[in-house]
């Protein structure tokens, strides 16, 4: 059998491993490479080449500077000085909450460390104003989402190496843009589904609740972040340097502890990431990449090559994870796929990658969907009405409408008119 088929076929056995077995893709995807390696000579210098230092500083970077700041209290405070603005209004939660996870993600951490933080937030909140803990905590998600295209977060940094590395532009925004249309029409069928006009009476005055203050060390945390933002920004700095910069400060200056920040970086996530790019450089070096774009080109027009890329990354991140898995398997098929069908817009084709392997995140088995399962369960007296079966299911619903729509947007080519 060739290398390349070898090599694809690993892809797709680490991924089905990692999904049944419940262990690291990544961990999995390194050994596959090494083994791949010495089956067919390549040298162990090439497989370790598949292993992306700069992305490892940016993820590495960014997550370490977060981690202060969310053991520090600075970004619950903040989340709940937005929140209190709503007062009574409960219909303004739902708006302060997408505005809270996309604030969150789109400023450099990316929707993973979002992701966990909204539910913490989102289903206390909605509890107390008699509120649908899962639809606030979807929507807050839903925000995280939109903005993870954001060229500062760990996700656009994958992303666009993925795109650059084609010898194509490695621009996010037109992506991000996608995104937030898609996730404004989710909310939308969300909002219809879980009846979120409909409020549990009888609901306390969120007003007699008093709004923390932010404490001097949160205030320098602020700051922190604001210049790391900026630096980015303005000066082009690279993300993760910057990231580790301010982490710094803030821990000589007393207003985090860096191995509390260490211990909560999501090390699983960050190893999956790298690991399959280690298998990936192998499918790479083999022809694999090549092989798989020209089965997705012989099945697409196109009319039909931006739905059915949303179509199979959607279907893939039901399995595993858009960022570690579906991103670095699909995005590297754009290039050629895009030449293929006489000059498709690459973009819009990683658009379609991007949304598809987000969106579908939403199930009970995937990331988003875990998260909001396992917060709702953390609170006593309300598990016969919001059992985890009836979750379970509710849940699986939302990803399946996600897949739908975001299916059917790239097939009336809303992507292809954002993307240009």
């Amino acid at each position: 059998m060739s290398m390349e088929v070898v090599s694809l076929v690993a892809l797709v056995v680490a991924i089905l491993m990692g999904f049944f077995l419940k262990v690291n893709v990544g961990i999995i995807s390194i050994a596959f490479a090494y083994l791949i390696g010495l089956v067919y000579g390549v040298p162990a210098g090439k497989i370790i080449g598949g292993f992306s230092s700069s992305m490892a500083i940016t993820m590495i970077g960014v997550m370490y500077l977060f981690g202060i700041i969310t053991k520090n209290g600075t970004l619950e405070v903040l989340a709940r000085k937005i929140t209190g603005l709503a007062g009574n209004r409960r219909f303004l939660l739902y708006i302060a909450m997408y505005v809270i996870g996309g604030l969150l993600s789109g400023v450099g951490p990316g929707a993973i460390p979002t992701l966990a933080i909204v539910p913490v937030l989102a289903i206390p909140v909605a509890l107390k104003a008699g509120m649908n803990p899962i639809l606030l905590s979807l929507i807050g998600q839903m925000g995280a989402q939109s903005f993870r295209m954001s060229p500062i977060t760990p996700e656009a940094v994958v992303v666009s190496e993925l795109m650059v590395d084609q010898g194509l532009d490695g621009n996010t925004v037109p992506a991000m843009w996608c995104l937030f249309v898609t996730e404004v029409a989710m909310i939308a069928a969300s909002f219809v589904f879980f009846k979120g006009w409909k409020f549990s009476e009888p609901a306390e005055n969120l007003k007699s609740e008093e709004t923390p203050k932010f404490s001097a060390k949160q205030l320098i945390s602020l700051a922190a972040l604001i210049a790391m933002i900026v630096s980015v920004v303005a000066f082009g700095c690279n993300v993760g340097l910057a990231s580790f910069v301010a982490g710094t400060v803030l821990v000589i200056l007393k207003c985090g502890e860096d191995g509390m920040a260490i211990k909560s970086m999501p090390w699983n996530t960050i190893l999956l990431v790298l690991g399959v790019g280690v298998l990936m450089n192998v499918v790479k070096l083999a022809g694999g990449v090549d092989l798989l774009a020209s089965l997705i080109a012989s099945f697409a027009t196109r009319r039909t090559a931006s739905p059915l890329m949303c179509l199979v990354s959607g279907f893939m991140s039901f399995l595993a994870s858009g960022l570690g898995v579906v991103f670095p398997t699909l995005i590297p098929t754009v290039g050629s796929v895009a030449q293929d069908l006489n000059g498709l817009n690459p973009a819009e084709l990683m658009s379609a990658v991007v949304i598809g392997g987000t969106v579908t995140g939403f199930s009970p088995i995937s990331t988003a969907g875990a998260l909001i399962l396992a917060g709702v369960a953390q609170f006593e007296g309300i598990g016969e009405k919001y059992s985890q079966n009836k979750m379970f299911v509710e849940l699986f619903v939302v990803a399946v409408m996600a897949m739908v729509i975001s299916t059917a947007f790239a097939a009336l080519g809303v992507y292809s008119m954002i993307c240009g």
